[in-house]
């Protein structure tokens, strides 16, 4: 079983499952320096219970959640981004297991990875904002603010919505509807149109999304989703992510 969430200062509630049967951690709050994962959070390195009952180097605040998933061995694995703890990953076994140095490399070698994929995430978010405020005139014309996040959350919802239904008069009206709340007055050439998929992609990457969450919100693989951003970045002439959604914005295909 493996499982998992994001971090914050009041703990990692776990919201990421794969693999359980009861779903007795479901929503669960680990907080910091408490349990497997977040004596792992505090130290900002793996933590393992061969035998998570007995084990007397964590607390046993969760034993009830842990045991009704039958989890006997536990490994929690820190992510951390920065010098920061921004996730926790949990890999568990149900019958008593030793984890072994392939099996820690193997996690750790996730752990990077989301590491990675976060720090993506966070100097999207810092560009963008950067960009905008020494542009001035993108920030008018865009301006950083509560409606502006509506705005691109609605236009991400009415594509989704367009490929989900199965009527292609109703899917037309969408696609319709999506057009009409994109900004006005900022197009500009684009080198090669995008494709609707292509397009679905840059309206979640703008919403800061990973590829991961953007292959379980459209239901492909993260292969497809880097395929598709991919192309849409050498459609755009953008090196990276960032200036494919700027590009794309600038062009007023995505608000």
């Amino acid at each position: 079983m493996a499982f998992g969430g994001l971090t914050s200062v009041e703990g990692t509630p776990l919201t990421a499952f794969s693999g359980a049967k009861a779903h007795s951690l479901d929503g669960v709050l680990i907080e910091p320096a408490h349990g497997c994962g977040g004596l792992a959070a505090v130290d900002r390195k793996p933590v393992a219970a061969t035998n998570y009952r007995e084990s007397s180097i964590i607390t046993h605040d969760y034993d009830r959640e842990v045991t009704a998933e039958g989890i006997v061995s536990l490994l929690a694995v820190p992510v951390v981004v920065d010098g920061r703890v921004r996730a926790v990953l949990y890999g568990g076994h149900r019958v008593a297991t030793q984890f072994g140095d392939t099996v820690v490399r193997d996690t750790l070698r996730v752990s990077r990875t989301l590491a990675w994929e976060l720090s993506v995430a966070d100097e999207v978010s810092r560009r963008l904002a950067l960009l905008e405020t020494e542009r001035p005139e993108l920030a008018n014309a865009d301006p950083l603010s509560a409606e502006r996040l509506e705005l691109r959350e609605l236009y991400a919802e009415l594509r989704e919505l367009g490929r989900a239904v199965a009527d292609p008069e109703i899917a037309r009206r969408l696609d319709a509807v999506g057009r009409r709340i994109l900004p006005h007055g900022m197009s500009v050439a684009v080198p090669t149109a995008l494709s609707p998929r292509e397009l679905d992609m840059l309206a979640q990457v703008a919403l800061g999304k990973r590829n991961g969450q953007i292959a379980a919100q459209l239901a492909l693989s993260e292969a497809t989703v880097k395929s598709y951003v991919s192309t849409a970045m050498r459609k755009l002439n953008a090196s990276t992510r960032y200036e494919a959604v700027i590009a794309a914005r600038r062009a007023g295909l995505i608000p």
